[in-house]
C-alpha cells in the first residue's frame, strides 16, 4: 500500500511540475533553460564534468516533457571518447512517406569553459541561449509536426568548446547516406539580439533559394531584423557547422554576433535578450517549416573557403621579408645583414601528410659589402617537400628542399655590378623552415642558404662569399 501511495505521489508532483510548466510563457520557459544552464551550480559545464552531466540530463528531461522522441533504441545519449562526452540526440519524424527519410539537422552545443583561476565562466550566451532556443525549438516543432514532412534531428553537442568534438563524432558516425541530411543549422551565440541589432544567418549560399526563404517577410516575425551572409567568413571562430560543411552538406550559422562578454566570466543570465530568443525562436520555427516540406531544397554546390576540404593543388601569393648578410668560407668574421625582401606565386600539391612546393620570387637581396652596400634583382625558384599536419582549415608544416637564384641586375653603391668579371649571375642552395596557417593565410620562416659563392674569385684571405637569407612570409591561399 505505501508502495502504490508513493508512486501516486510521484506521479501528482510529476503532473503539477508538467502542468505549471506548461503555464509558462515562451518567453519565461527560454529564461528558465538560460538561468538553469548558465547557473553558477553548473560551474560554466566544461565538457567531461559532471556538471556537463547534469546539463545533459536536464536537455533529456525536457525533451521527454516535450514528447521529443530519442533519436537511438537506447535512448538520447550518444557517447564517445570512452564514454567521457555524450551528443543528445532527438528526432521529430516527418509525415510524408518519402521526405521523411531526409533530415533536417539543428544543433547547438551545452558545454563551456568551466571555471578558471577561481572565477566561473557560465557562458549564458555562449552556449546556454542556443540550447534555450533549441528546447523551445523542439516544442514549437513538435506542436506542428503535422506540417513537417521532412524528418528534424535535434542535437544539442558536447564538447564544442575543446574543438567540435561532438558535431565531428555525429558527422562521422551517421547511420543513413549522407545525402540524406538537406540542411545542418547551429544555433550559437543568440542572446544579445537587443544589443547586436541584428540575427545572422551564415551560409545562406549554400542552399539554393536559401537566401529568399531566410529573407521572406512573411517568415519573419515584427521587431526581428534577419541579416543573411553567403558564407561563413570568419577565420577566428568556428561553430558546429563545419564538420557538416565539410561533407558538402548545406549549413548556416545562426547568431546575434560576439557582442556578449565572449567567454568571459561575465557572460551571465541576467544579460540575455529573451524577447529576442522569443523572435528569434519564432523565425527559426517558421523557416524550418518551409525547409521542411520544400522538395526543391537542395545544395548549391557552393561551399564556404574555410570549410572546403584540402586541394590536391592550392595556390598563393606570399610576400616575405627578412636580413641576408655574407658568409665568408674563410676567416673568423662575416658580412653584417641588411633588410631583404620579396614577392611571389607559391603552388603546392597536397597529399595526405606531405606536399610538393614549387614556387617563384622576385627578391631585392641586399647585404654590407666592404667597397660599398651591394643589392641584387633575383628571380628566385625554390622547390621544396613539404611535412604538414592539418586539422580541417588550420595546421602547420615543415619544409626543406632546394632553391636555383638568377641575378639579372644589381649595383655596388651607384655601380653596376661586374658579372662578367667578379660575379656571378647563378646561385643555389638550400631552403629550409615551418609555417602556420588558419586559412586562408599562412605566416612562415624561411632560411635560405647559398651552396654556391658570389663571387667568381677569393678574396685575398682566400674566402669566397655565399649568401645567408632569412625571411618571415605572409601568403594568401586561393
Amino acid at each position: 500500500m505505501k508502495k502504490t501511495n508513493t508512486i501516486f505521489t510521484l506521479l501528482l508532483l510529476l503532473s503539477t511540475f508538467l502542468s505549471l510548466n506548461a503555464q509558462l510563457t515562451s518567453k519565461e520557459k527560454l529564461e528558465q533553460h538560460v538561468y538553469t544552464l548558465a547557473a553558477d551550480s553548473m560551474f560554466g559545464r566544461k565538457a567531461g564534468t559532471e556538471y556537463a552531466v547534469k546539463s545533459s540530463e536536464y536537455i533529456v528531461n525536457q525533451w521527454n516533457g516535450i514528447g521529443i522522441k530519442p533519436y537511438f533504441e537506447s535512448g538520447f545519449l550518444q557517447s564517445f571518447e570512452n564514454n567521457k562526452y555524450h551528443n543528445i540526440v532527438g528526432i521529430i519524424p516527418g509525415n510524408d512517406s518519402v521526405l521523411k527519410k531526409e533530415y533536417l539537422i539543428i544543433g547547438a552545443h551545452y558545454d563551456h569553459i568551466g571555471e578558471r583561476n577561481g572565477q566561473i565562466y557560465n557562458g549564458a550566451d555562449d552556449n546556454a541561449s542556443g540550447v534555450a532556443t533549441l528546447i523551445e525549438l523542439g516544442r514549437a516543432l513538435k506542436n506542428e509536426q503535422l506540417q513537417l514532412k521532412r524528418s528534424v534531428i535535434l542535437i544539442a553537442f558536447d564538447a564544442e568548446e575543446l574543438g567540435l568534438l561532438g558535431s565531428t563524432h555525429f558527422i562521422q558516425n551517421i547511420d543513413f547516406p549522407i545525402e540524406n541530411i538537406k540542411l545542418m543549422m547551429s544555433v550559437d551565440m543568440v542572446g544579445w539580439y537587443k544589443a547586436s541589432g541584428k540575427l545572422i544567418y551564415a551560409g545562406s549560399g549554400t542552399i539554393k533559394n536559401g537566401k529568399n526563404i531566410i529573407e521572406n517577410p512573411s517568415y519573419i516575425p515584427n521587431g526581428l531584423n534577419v541579416v543573411t551572409k553567403s558564407f561563413e567568413k570568419s577565420i577566428f571562430t568556428a561553430t558546429d557547422t563545419q564538420p557538416f560543411a565539410e561533407k558538402g552538406i548545406p549549413t548556416l550559422a545562426v547568431t546575434t554576433g560576439t557582442e556578449s562578454p565572449y567567454h568571459k566570466p561575465e557572460d551571465d543570465a541576467h544579460l540575455i535578450d529573451y524577447d529576442g530568443l522569443v523572435l528569434i525562436n519564432e523565425h527559426l520555427k517558421n523557416i524550418l517549416k518551409v525547409f521542411s516540406a520544400d522538395t526543391d531544397v537542395v545544395a548549391s554546390g557552393k561551399i564556404a573557403k574555410k570549410h572546403r576540404p584540402m586541394q590536391l593543388f592550392s595556390f598563393a601569393v606570399t610576400g616575405q621579408i627578412g636580413s641576408n648578410y655574407h658568409y665568408y668560407t674563410e676567416g673568423a668574421l662575416n658580412g653584417k645583414s641588411m633588410t631583404s625582401s620579396g614577392v611571389g606565386l607559391t603552388t603546392q600539391m597536397n597529399f595526405r601528410s606531405f606536399a610538393i612546393r614549387p614556387e617563384v620570387f622576385y627578391e631585392r637581396i641586399n647585404a654590407k659589402f666592404p667597397g660599398g652596400n651591394i643589392y641584387t634583382d633575383n628571380v628566385t625558384i625554390p622547390l621544396s617537400i613539404v611535412l604538414q599536419s592539418r586539422n580541417r582549415s588550420s595546421g602547420a608544416d615543415l619544409f626543406f628542399g632546394g632553391y636555383y637564384s638568377y641575378r639579372f641586375s644589381g649595383k655596388q653603391g651607384e655601380n653596376n655590378l661586374d658579372f662578367e668579371n667578379t660575379f656571378k649571375r647563378n646561385e643555389f642552395g638550400l631552403t629550409y623552415g615551418f609555417g602556420v596557417f588558419l586559412s586562408p593565410f599562412k605566416i612562415g620562416f624561411t632560411n635560405r642558404t647559398a651552396l654556391t659563392s658570389f663571387t667568381k674569385f677569393p678574396n685575398s684571405d682566400n674566402a669566397y662569399i655565399k649568401n645567408r637569407a632569412k625571411y618571415l612570409s605572409i601568403a594568401y591561399i586561393f
